[in-house]
């Protein structure tokens, strides 16, 4: 039974891959959709402070010809939650912050990085198949935050557009995070992959359905990963150093006890010792000072 467990796992790993949609140069295959972008760098911020957001924006098709062109991205913050509530950052939100600042070009909740044209676009070359992007954000003190013991964060999302030709004709390409989709939307392009709507198997371009999402329901041709950074009160520093005193006064008071007990070892020490505890004796009359 073992044996056909193990066999059955190898099948199952060596068949993963055939899951995908087709392969590195298509540009719907989930294993290429997932590298597109990637997180570097996530801000903590205590309320009122700013910080990068930074994330890498490559175009991880490997044929010659498989340039990103004309590329839209939209990122924006569209959700505010802790452990205990969640709350959506849009029209309604009543707080000016949190905002994304492009230098001029952007000081908002959304921000559109890249908007299009021929000098948007990501080649297939080392030099200019990737671009780091740094989005500043800026937090405000009276905004929704987490405190020292409670963790709170904004969600951000991605809207991607951009012109495709991998040599099989030219294609415009949506894709978004899961932040544009309302739960209704989500739930009603889910489905069982053991048991696949009709029209769901073999994957094209048409009826785009992978793993056990379908695509054509939510119409896009991927589905990128959202993102998050937090807000929280940070913890106060004086309780560390407290501690610290307090241990440096423990070793030092060991240390006088160990010289004590062990005499001619640091003769000046101990002269030095004994000299403050009989003055601690003449200015200190309680009963518990007899027995320093």
């Amino acid at each position: 039974m073992r044996r056909v467990l193990v066999l059955f796992f190898v099948i199952l790993l060596l068949l993963l891959p055939s899951a995908r949609a087709s392969g590195p140069t298509d540009a719907r295959d989930v294993g290429n959709v997932t590298k597109i972008l990637r997180v570097m760098e996530t801000p903590q911020l205590p309320p009122g402070a700013s910080g990068e957001f930074v994330f890498n924006f490559s175009n991880p098709y490997v044929c010659g010809t498989c340039a990103m062109r004309n590329i839209v991205l939209n990122v924006s913050i569209y959700r505010y939650a802790t452990i205990e509530e969640t709350a959506p950052v849009d029209g309604s939100w009543p707080w000016a912050y949190p905002r994304i600042r492009v230098n001029s070009t952007c000081d908002g909740r959304e921000c559109l990085v890249l908007n299009g044209g021929p000098s948007a676009r990501l080649g297939t070359n080392a030099t200019d198949r990737y671009i780091v992007e740094r989005l500043p954000i800026l937090t405000s003190s009276d905004m929704p935050h987490g405190s020292v013991f409670t963790q709170s964060s904004y969600f951000v999302r991605f809207w991607l557009e951009f012109d495709f030709d991998n040599g099989t004709g030219p294609a415009h390409l949506k894709m978004a995070s899961r932040g544009y989709f309302t739960d209704a939307q989500w739930a009603s392009a889910r489905f069982d992959p053991l048991s696949p709507p009709k029209g769901c198997t073999p994957y094209n371009a048409t009826n785009r359905c992978l793993g056990s999402l379908n695509l054509t329901a939510l119409g896009v041709d991927g589905v990128l990963a959202d993102s998050a950074f937090g807000v929280k009160e940070p913890i106060p520093a004086w309780p560390f150093y407290g501690l610290l005193a307090v241990t440096i006064f423990f070793l030092i008071l060991a240390f006088l006890y160990w010289v004590e007990e062990n005499p001619g070892r640091y003769p000046r020490v101990e002269r030095v010792w004994l000299m403050l505890k009989g003055r601690l004796r003449r200015v200190i009359r309680l009963p518990w000072a007899k027995k320093i």
